[in-house]
């Protein structure tokens, strides 16, 4: 006798029809989902959609995590990154179809979305890699999408002046979440992933994440700068659709930051959303290792200055001089050789209020 257990297979019709009651259920969660005030919002404003927009090494993989906890959302990771720089308006359109949730006009991209290392959406991508045949002309994905509750696409490859056109149509839900980080804990972070950190993790070694440019300390200090400009200019006009939001601020106050960045989008901040909010922030469900360099669940309070043990004061100071007017008008301190050596101060000072008056007074307004 044959002991041993039959596996069953789900069959196609199976699989659709989980599909069919998931949709469904994702449905009913965009229509009936309660607003920040405790209200149910109207059907008819649609899902919010959000620019996640920063820079590589910002703690933007662990902020997307947060923001997307909802199991109705529908997040896209990087979409600009294999697109030609100078191409600005392939890139807007690409934004575009994608907050529109337009992804099957981009059969080359979808192909990337699909079979790239980058997760975005788990369950459409796990149902497409078992079952291929459903998304054969991406109206899976779009569906998906379009029944989220809300759509989020983190961009790291563009400075902020490219979102300046998703913010001009006022009927639109669009809004951008800019998150910045010190500029010394960044370039903290991008030099000891490029000395070779992840070579224990992974089997291909000596990888170049970054070019010459992005380890300048001037260039990075210019790309901040122009970041600032435009932030300036939408923190004035369109205070209802853009926010900033410090990485340190996420890391030392998880829950307030992320319950402020959910009544912003529009969404409510649910014992799910704050139980993944604790499950990325406090270190006790790391699955990678500590040391891993894209683990996006640690205790963020713990290594958030973790920086000032890795540069030196000559290296810290020369951030200082190239980006001062960044660091004043984002409330990052300035350290002298004493208070740096001593570890007598925090970096992080409070956020001045007028941040965006602040900075035009430093840099004009544009």
């Amino acid at each position: 006798m044959n002991n041993r257990r039959n596996t069953v297979s789900p069959t196609p019709r199976l699989v659709v029809l989980v599909f069919i009651i998931t949709l469904l259920a994702m449905m009913v969660a965009v229509f009936d989902r309660p607003s920040a005030d405790g209200g149910t919002m109207d059907s008819g404003v649609g899902a919010p959609s959000v620019l996640l927009w920063t820079m590589m090494r910002s703690g933007s993989q662990m902020s997307q995590h947060l923001l997307t906890a909802p199991p109705c959302s529908f997040p896209t990771e990087e979409p600009l990154r294999h697109l030609e720089k100078q191409d600005l308006n392939a890139s807007i359109t690409l934004l575009q179809d994608l907050l529109a949730c337009r992804i099957s006009a981009h059969p080359d991209y979808l192909k990337r979305w699909m079979n790239g290392s980058h997760g975005n959406d788990p369950r459409v991508k796990i149902l497409c890699q078992a079952f291929p045949r459903l998304c054969w002309d991406g109206k899976l994905v779009d569906a998906l999408c379009r029944a989220s509750c809300l759509r989020l696409v983190r961009v790291v490859a563009e400075g902020l002046a490219l979102a300046l056109s998703f913010l001009q149509d006022s009927a639109s839900n669009n809004h951008i979440v800019h998150l910045v980080r010190d500029p010394r804990g960044m370039l903290s972070s991008r030099r000891d992933l490029q000395k070779g950190r992840p070579n224990g993790f992974f089997a291909i070694s000596n990888l170049t994440y970054f070019r010459n440019e992005e380890m300048d300390v001037s260039v990075l200090c210019q790309r901040y700068r122009h970041d600032l400009t435009v932030a300036t200019h939408l923190a004035r006009h369109h205070p209802d659709r853009y926010t900033l939001v410090r990485y340190e601020d996420i890391a030392r106050q998880p829950h307030t930051e992320t319950r402020r960045l959910y009544s912003f989008m529009g969404l409510a901040y649910t014992p799910l959303v704050a139980s993944v909010v604790s499950k990325h922030t406090l270190g006790f469900y790391q699955t990678e290792g500590k040391e891993h360099p894209f683990s996006t669940s640690k205790n963020s309070s713990g290594i958030v200055f973790a920086w000032r043990s890795r540069l030196s004061y000559s290296e810290v100071e020369r951030v200082q001089k190239e980006c001062g007017d960044v660091l004043r008008a984002y409330g990052y301190r300035h350290f002298s050789r004493r208070q740096y050596e001593e570890e007598a101060a925090s970096p992080l000072l409070p956020l001045p209020a007028s941040w965006a008056a602040f900075l035009s007074a430093d840099i004009g307004d544009t």
